[in-house]
């Protein structure tokens, strides 16, 4: 089932989900803190990684790569994101140029692209939706890396909107209609005080409905899966997936809600 924790500031890497401590069977994911000059040294084992920055700037070097002033914006509110992919047996060394917060995420995969700096310029920025239900949605890593089992990115919602609407799911591996994934997601608000509502609903008869708020983690293990910004309230979201099989972002919406959008529902009876 989904399941929802309530994160906090702090120094160097925490990790928050550990996969196989709960539904999520492929996602690591952990949030970074750091000072300028501080040093995060550590390396991937079976698993690819991905260094993806809130605000601030650093540099990495490891195995065979040397990059540097990675990192544009403030904070998430501040343009684009940059990030450093990173593949299986890998080791770096990330060096904060200045404050930093960052997420590292991992997920398994047999093999692995090269390193992959991803600059604000990389990011594939579209709109999509319309009226309530419109919001800016930023491709971060779905294209772009070579990556076996990772994609994400970033959506950015106004405040009363909605996002991943009609609801959809990606648990069964049903191509070219679904694909398998795993997916979590990390909101920030603004303002700080602001918050959303994400409802994840099976078919069997689960239904959960969170109240969101500034740098709260959400797991979805299965099941459709829509959200809410507060009037008043802008909603940002890190969605991070992981392919079971095939890395290929394909969701099923839910035919009852795709229906209401064309206008083609009547009331039920």
């Amino acid at each position: 089932m989904a399941t929802i924790t309530r994160t906090k500031a702090g120094a160097g890497l925490r990790w928050i989900v550990k996969r196989r401590h709960g539904d999520l069977l492929l996602l690591d994911f952990g949030l970074v803190g750091m000072k300028a000059g501080d040093i995060l040294r550590d390396g991937t084992g079976k698993e690819e990684a991905v260094f993806h920055i809130f605000g601030g700037s650093c540099s990495a070097e490891g195995d065979s790569f040397s990059v540097k002033g990675l990192g544009e914006r403030e904070d998430v509110f501040g343009g684009r994101a940059s990030a450093l992919y990173i593949p299986p047996h890998t080791r770096y060394i990330i060096t904060a140029l200045t404050d930093l917060r960052a997420a590292l995420f991992e997920a398994p995969a047999a093999s692995g692209g090269p390193v992959r700096d991803i600059r604000p310029g990389d990011v594939t920025v579209r709109e999509t939706g319309k009226g309530s239900f419109r919001r800016t949605v930023h491709e971060v890593g779905l294209s772009g890396v070579d990556a076996k089992a990772l994609m994400w990115g970033e959506t950015f919602v106004p405040p009363g909107n909605w996002s991943g609407f009609p609801p959809a799911k990606h648990d069964v591996e049903d191509p070219p209609r679904e694909s398998k994934l795993e997916e979590l997601l990390y909101f920030r608000t603004d303002p700080a005080d602001g918050f959303g509502l994400q409802r994840t609903y099976t078919a069997d008869g689960y239904d959960q409905v969170f109240l969101v708020g500034d740098s709260d983690l959400v797991t979805i293990p299965r099941g459709f899966h829509a959200l809410v910004a507060a009037p008043g309230c802008a909603l940002y979201s890190l969605w991070v997936l992981a392919a079971f099989k095939e890395r290929r972002l394909l969701a099923r919406p839910d035919a009852r809600y795709a229906l209401m959008l064309s206008g083609k529902a009547g009331h039920g009876r």
